[in-house]
């Protein structure tokens, strides 16, 4: 093998490897932000979650149906578990039993997205519910959304009392 074979070889080899997308990058995920298990969501202006949808979307304090929030801007998902067929209202208190952080998620329309995945149990009857917000990964330096970010978007409906 020839010298300038060898040369061209190693720099195209260098060249493919800069190239390399921060997504397919080994990289350990940001850390999480401040949502802990026994801070509390309370609801202040009761929401309903459509007969035959099993979750409402909340972006910019507005709550939205399924699928009809802005997927480039920061949004929560409140989800009830099984569709119901009479819709349900949604009100009282909810406690963050465990949180946990997705790097890797896919949002509405395909987006890539960092999710945090908070598990909450309403304060009345233990009844299990979960609440995903959503952070879009616009850049190379995306992160989990902070709790003053969740209460932008929730805000109006829930108030968040994050636990030390």
């Amino acid at each position: 093998m020839s010298m300038k074979f060898r040369y061209l070889l190693v720099l195209l080899t260098v060249g493919l490897t800069a190239c390399q997308s921060a997504r397919h990058q080994a990289e350990s995920p940001p850390p999480p932000q401040d949502v802990t298990p026994g801070s509390t969501f309370t609801v202040v202006k009761d929401f309903l979650v459509p007969s035959g949808d099993s979750s409402v979307f909340f972006q910019d304090t507005r709550v939205y149906p399924q699928g009809e929030v802005q997927p480039n801007y920061p949004y929560c998902e409140f989800v009830i578990g099984a569709p119901s067929a009479d819709g349900q209202v949604i009100k009282g208190s909810y406690m963050v039993s465990n949180v946990e952080y997705d790097e890797n998620g896919v949002g509405l329309r395909g987006t890539d997205v960092a999710v945090t995945i908070i598990h909450l149990q309403a304060a009345s009857s233990g009844e299990p519910y979960r609440m995903n917000c959503t952070l879009p990964m616009l850049s190379s330096g995306a992160r989990f959304l902070t709790p003053a970010e969740i209460q932008g978007a929730v805000g109006g409906y829930m108030d968040i009392s994050v636990a030390p």
